[in-house]
């Protein structure tokens, strides 16, 4: 076998199970939302837990329903961008509720506003005045500001920050006090405001990963299995990867 066809077979092999690898990452993932989803089911069928006069720490509510309650900061407002509804762009509306007495502060995402650019919006159109009772899902904050950058909007005396998520980085210097390593996603439900419009939690994509595994796999089968189709072809014709050419034949 010449020199050149065992590198073909090396680097289609190489390839192939680059290919099986990646299924098998895909597989990985499938099972971590596969969890993530059980978890998610667990917490909105699990008692909420109610918050007396402190946030408890990220360890003790990760996945869960809390009840906390406060005054909305609307002086400060996140627009999280790039958010569709039935088809309608949009943009979330993350606000602070900050707890009384020196209680701390959470970020609460209040939903969906409509916005024609998916980016800018007027959520002081939208108040929540006085205390209020959030009942939300808890969604750990991004850690590090890899998003895009944040945009400021001052309308009204109000200062509107346009970002496509959450993350803690992003948040410091921009609001004037300390708040919690997580957000809430308030839930719908009696006495929650129409608008912004709140949407129960979406489960996590599963299908996703095994349609990317299943594509790996196939790669894999296509690389191995059409590599041995050809060389068997080639070799019964006697074609040049194994019959001398012209130039190489004694005279």
């Amino acid at each position: 076998m010449r020199l050149r066809s065992v590198l073909v077979a090396a680097v289609v092999l190489l390839a192939a199970l680059v290919c099986v690898r990646l299924g098998f990452w895909q597989i990985s993932r499938l099972h971590e939302k596969q969890t993530l989803n059980a978890a998610l089911r667990q917490a909105q069928q699990s008692p909420p837990i109610v918050v007396g006069d402190r946030l408890p720490p990220l360890a003790r509510t990760r996945h869960r329903v809390i009840e906390v309650t406060g005054r909305f900061d609307e002086r400060h407002q996140f627009l999280l961008s790039g958010r569709a509804l039935g088809g309608e762009p949009g943009v979330e509306v993350a606000t602070p509720l900050v707890l009384p007495a020196g209680g701390g502060a959470v970020l609460v995402n209040r939903g969906w506003l409509p916005s024609p650019d998916a980016a800018r919006a007027r959520p002081q159109d939208a108040p929540e005045p006085g205390e209020r009772t959030v009942r939300g899902l808890v969604e750990e904050l991004r850690r590090g500001a890899g998003g895009p950058p944040v945009r400021m909007l001052e309308r009204d005396s109000v200062t509107v920050w346009s970002a496509r998520w959450l993350d803690a980085d992003s948040l410091v210097g921009r609001i004037p006090y300390a708040v919690a390593g997580y957000a809430l996603r308030e839930l719908p439900g009696p006495g929650v405001s129409e608008r912004p419009h709140r949407s129960p939690p979406r489960p996590y994509d599963e299908m996703m990963h095994v349609s990317y595994a299943a594509q790996w796999f196939l790669f894999a089968a296509i690389l191995v299995g059409g590599s041995a189709v050809l060389a068997w072809s080639r070799r019964r014709r006697g074609g040049p990867s194994d019959a001398p050419s012209h130039a190489e034949r004694p005279t």
